[in-house]
């Protein structure tokens, strides 16, 4: 990213590392944006409670996507880079984006952990009402935190337009690492508590196979967490560290990557909780079932139209 400062920079001089990066996040775009929309089109008209939470979920990782040409635009055109209005945009949509991802994920497990541990309560409990309002409050709350930075900024005193200058190191410090510490608690104890009620119920179903019966529970919930930490961890650790000085010894390539590895979560989540899902494959096998009908259907019209059109005579 170019300095304020660095004019050979801000006149368009581009390196082939630079040009690398773009092809990097033009790729996680398409990739993003591809099975996002996929797993919104295949959802769009489900029933299921449950569904709506994955449907919401892809919608906003289809936004995390969106992000991504805004920012490739300061590698492109780094005259952008030295106005304060699109800096603090460039970390607000992103930052808007990816908390309504996370806080996602997070409604998702709640909802999964009432479906299992309370299965003959979940009925009564996730209305339709409830999930709007769980919905609604982590898109406030996703707001809330990402608005921040437009009137708590360090961008007068920044070289570059990058997230350990611009955003306070208290707002690091004291706003996303406890964020990310709460949410990150508290999926572990939603997906222990699963894992733990489906050794039960494996026990109370065949004891002589608990193993077996609590492989793919164990699965799941080391798929979750190993993906979620995975991608967001190093990020997290990266940012920190920026925060407490270390932002020097942190080289752009660090920084650049870590960031493509949080927001490749927002790629991986339609294939942990859609693609993964026994409800979503039905539904794909329900939608193509519906186009090979429709197809037949209109093949057979055509054939009629033109035995109509062109009828038999018989000599």
């Amino acid at each position: 990213m170019c300095s304020k400062k660095d004019f050979d920079c801000l006149s368009g001089h581009h390196t082939p590392e630079q040009w690398a990066w773009v092809g990097v996040d033009s790729i996680l775009f398409v990739t993003i944006l591809c099975g996002n929309l996929f797993t919104i089109y295949v959802l769009r008209s489900s029933k299921l409670m449950s569904n709506r939470f994955v449907l919401s979920l892809a919608v906003t990782d289809s936004l995390v996507g969106l992000t991504l040409p805004y920012h490739m635009a300061f590698t492109v055109f780094p005259q952008l880079s030295v106005n304060k209005t699109t800096c603090i945009l460039r970390f607000v949509f992103v930052l808007l984006a990816c908390c309504c991802s996370i806080l996602n994920v997070t409604a998702i497990a709640l909802d999964r952990y009432l479906a299992i541990v309370h299965p003959f309560k979940y009925e009564t409990i996730m209305t339709k009402r409830v999930v709007r309002r769980m919905l609604l409050v982590a898109l406030i709350n996703a707001v809330v935190v990402s608005t921040v930075p437009i009137y708590w900024n360090t961008w007068e005193d920044a070289t570059d337009c990058e997230l350990g200058q611009v955003l306070p190191r208290y707002y690091t410090l004291a706003v996303l690492l406890p964020a990310f510490i709460v949410i990150w608690s508290v999926m572990i104890f939603i997906y222990s508590k699963i894992w733990h009620e489906a050794v039960i119920q494996a026990e109370k179903l065949r004891r002589t196979n608990v193993c077996h019966q609590c492989r793919p529970s164990f699965q799941v919930v080391l798929l979750v967490m190993g993906c979620f930490t995975t991608c967001w961890l190093p990020f997290l650790a990266v940012a920190v560290a920026q925060a407490f000085g270390y932002r020097d010894r942190i080289s752009p390539n660090t920084y650049k990557a870590v960031l493509c590895l949080a927001l490749s979560s927002s790629a991986l989540n339609p294939i942990i909780y859609a693609w993964k899902n026994a409800e979503f494959k039905e539904a794909v096998k329900e939608l193509t079932r519906c186009k090979n009908k429709e197809k037949q259907s209109s093949v057979m019209t055509i054939t009629s139209g033109k035995m109509l059109a062109h009828p038999q005579t018989n000599v």
